[in-house]
């Protein structure tokens, strides 16, 4: 056989005729039982799937992007998403609520497992806020140090054996996790980078998907999920060489539009998509510069940096000339919860935010409260070339053409593409 045979071939061979047909059902099996506000969102969360299965038959895929699914208020679907999901991808279990202990230990046994396809496991943690509150701080440090190094394969956890003092044991933590909560302000902005995040809404009554009821639809998920399977153990084969693994994940299409952090978890989205074929390369694509332009102009990451964010896009859609003097604790933490409710609404557990919140938020930016005139009288609060001076030096600038200030406040809160 010719080298130029066994190149076409092997070209030939990256894209299998059943990918695109399983990743199509797997998004019809989404859209039968979820709904998202963006249709891109689809796109995202169904190759996020694809590519646990992939994770599954390719050791030597590096990555493990986590996916997150937040709202400012309940009853927008997170949790169905999670059942759904836990249900198509690649060993889903819906854990609930998750420690830090029963997580290694879960991906351990998977670990200790011979089965072909059996690791990593995926898991599905629910109520992330309930983790991250102002009530639990510091209670989380070593969930967080799991979530974070676990997005890497060979990624380890050393703990101290509770007997020999001297000896110590490494757990295993690599593995893909989807999580859901009311509010992504307290989320470590680490966690974050490593995340897909969708932000969903309560559905209108034209809107909402189909019950979903185990004992009816078990068995359509079921198959959704071995015909990816069936693909990945398929497809993983003609990806074995780590050479034509590199060249799928530093393709020029998708190292062309993202880079750093970015580029790590979409490119494991970008993989999926080209091996599968059809038009899911393009359906990456889009997203990727749908959501770079959902983010050109905002701030994710750090409470007290959306906080900023939050009063700059509040006053500086009136003139200037309007702008007060100075502006009171309370004022802030109104115009936060109107302009960015998922951050704001639920900041301390059930609790939205207060005054004494807004103080300790934006003193990480040096500003200290004084006594100011407003036109309710003296209060504590900040003049407002303070403010200014703030979100100047710690944000990016304002794009000049962007004057659409009709958005919804949801929609204004982040987006899948993170810096």
């Amino acid at each position: 056989m010719t080298d130029f045979l066994t190149d076409t071939l092997r070209a030939q061979a990256k894209v299998s005729p059943g990918g695109a047909e399983a990743l199509t059902r797997a998004e019809a099996a989404l859209r039968r039982f979820v709904w998202f506000p963006e249709p891109r969102h689809f796109d995202v969360v169904t190759l996020w799937t694809a590519y646990t299965h992939l994770l599954t038959r390719s050791p030597d895929l590096p990555i493990a992007p986590r996916l997150g699914f937040f709202s400012g208020s309940p009853g927008s679907g997170k949790t169905r998403a999670l059942e759904i999901l836990s249900r198509i991808s690649a060993n889903g279990q819906d854990v609930g609520s998750l420690s830090a202990a029963s997580m290694l230990r879960i991906i351990g046994a998977s670990a200790q497992t011979d089965q072909p396809g059996a690791f990593p496991v995926t898991l599905f943690p629910d109520e992330l806020d309930r983790t991250y509150s102002a009530h639990s701080a510091g209670s989380q440090d070593d969930l967080t140090i799991i979530l974070n190094a676990g997005y890497k394969r060979g990624a380890v956890v050393v703990r101290a054996h509770k007997d020999k003092q001297q000896e110590v044991i490494r757990y295993p933590c690599f593995g893909p996790v989807a999580f859901a909560g009311l509010a992504t302000a307290r989320l470590p902005d680490a966690l974050l980078t490593r995340t897909f995040v969708v932000h969903t809404k309560r559905a209108r009554s034209e809107e909402r998907p189909d019950s979903f009821l185990p004992v009816a639809h078990g068995g359509e998920l079921e198959s959704v999920r071995d015909g990816l399977s069936e693909w990945a153990a398929e497809i993983a084969f003609r990806i074995a060489d780590p050479a034509d693994m590199l060249a799928l994940l530093l393709d020029e299409r998708i190292t062309g539009v993202t880079d750093g952090r970015d580029h790590e978890i979409w490119s494991c989205l970008f993989l999926v998509a080209v091996l599968a074929g059809g038009v899911w390369p393009e359906r990456c694509l889009a997203a990727i510069q749908a959501a770079k332009e959902d983010a050109a102009d905002r701030v994710d990451g750090s409470a007290s940096a959306r906080l900023l964010t939050a009063l700059r896009r509040h006053y500086t859609a009136r003139p200037a000339h309007l702008w007060p003097v100075a502006v009171t604790k309370d004022d802030v933490a109104s115009a936060a919860i109107e302009l960015d409710p998922l951050a704001f609404q639920r900041f301390s557990g059930p609790d939205e935010l207060r005054a004494e919140d807004v103080a300790a938020l934006l003193r990480e930016h040096g500003l200290k409260q004084v006594r100011v005139r407003t036109a309710h009288g003296r209060s504590y609060g900040y003049r407002w070339s303070a403010l200014a001076d703030a979100w100047d030096r710690a944000l990016p600038p304002l794009i000049a053409d962007d004057e659409d200030d009709s958005e919804e406040p949801e929609d204004a809160t982040g987006s899948l593409f993170r810096q």
